[in-house]
């Protein structure tokens, strides 16, 4: 071999060399996805839950799978060691406002079934927390007695103060021509829900049997009555914890005479009630 070709063989050698080191090699398959662990799992964030959801939820777990946020559902109720059939439904909620949070407040009405007259209804009272997808029982009041043949009567939420919050509860008895309606406060204290006092909120005897003659005496007229007692919360100073409640007594008395009173008064904060005086529970014009 001439020294020429000896040259020219070592450059493609040399070439070749230097071709091969500038390769790249065939890419390896991609590793498959990471598979989180337990503790990531549980940092991520949670499904919304609407507070529909929730309280569904509740009722649910609270009465079982009848229960619902509309309309009855069958059921029972146990006092006294006596279990009743019973149609149950909500009869109130409301969110509301608390400091920098929030709760949800809960009234679920049942009436029992076979009642007599005297026979009154049941209503339990819940305030509720969110917490995560749920609420928890931040105070209850459950197995309360209102109402009669069996009707608990009506519930309203109502606001007390700045952040203050419970319930109204109107219930009446009718019998002899005579109405007595009653309003009891349910409210949050201390130490969880607790009755706050009840008072008449309408009486009158206007369908009174002993009038409803045509021989009835003449002054039979003059016993009768109609009266109002309507209750709200003097919110003059909304920044206040509690509001001073005013009763607004409006009607005809006895021997029909026009009646116009204005009641105020303040939450004991040693017992937790209203002192309402016994002409506020009458069951006459006086």
């Amino acid at each position: 071999m001439s020294p020429r070709q000896r040259t020219r063989l070592a450059a493609v050698v040399i070439a070749t060399a230097a071709g091969l080191a500038g390769c790249t090699p065939a890419s390896e398959p991609a590793p498959p996805p990471a598979v989180p662990d337990a503790a990531a799992a549980k940092a991520a964030p949670l499904a919304h839950v609407s507070r529909t959801e929730r309280l569904q939820a509740f009722l649910t777990e609270r009465y079982g799978k009848a229960a619902r946020l509309s309309g009855k559902w069958r059921g029972s109720w146990t006092q006294d060691g006596n279990t009743r059939l019973t149609d149950w439904h909500v009869c109130a909620e409301q969110p509301v406002v608390t400091g920098d949070s929030w709760q949800q407040l809960l009234a679920v009405c049942g009436s029992p079934l076979e009642n007599a007259h005297p026979d009154p209804g049941a209503i339990d009272f819940f305030v509720l927390r969110p917490e995560a997808d749920r609420f928890t029982v931040a105070a209850e009041l459950t197995g309360q007695n209102f109402g009669s043949q069996g009707e608990p009567g009506t519930v309203q939420i109502l606001r007390a103060g700045s952040d203050f919050y419970g319930f109204r509860i109107e219930h009446g008895w009718f019998g002899q021509g005579y109405s007595l309606i009653t309003q009891t406060l349910v409210l949050p204290g201390p130490n969880g829900l607790v009755e706050a006092g009840g008072m008449r909120s309408h009486i009158d005897n206007n369908a009174a049997y002993d009038c409803d003659d045509a021989d009835a005496e003449p002054e039979c007229q003059a016993r009768l009555f109609n009266l109002d007692f309507t209750l709200s919360f003097d919110s003059r100073d909304p920044a206040a914890r509690q509001w001073p409640l005013v009763i607004e007594e409006t009607g005809l008395g006895c021997g029909g005479q026009p009646v116009q009173r204005e009641h105020r008064f303040t939450l004991d904060p040693k017992s937790w009630t209203y002192a309402f005086p016994e002409a506020l529970q009458r069951e006459g014009c006086e």
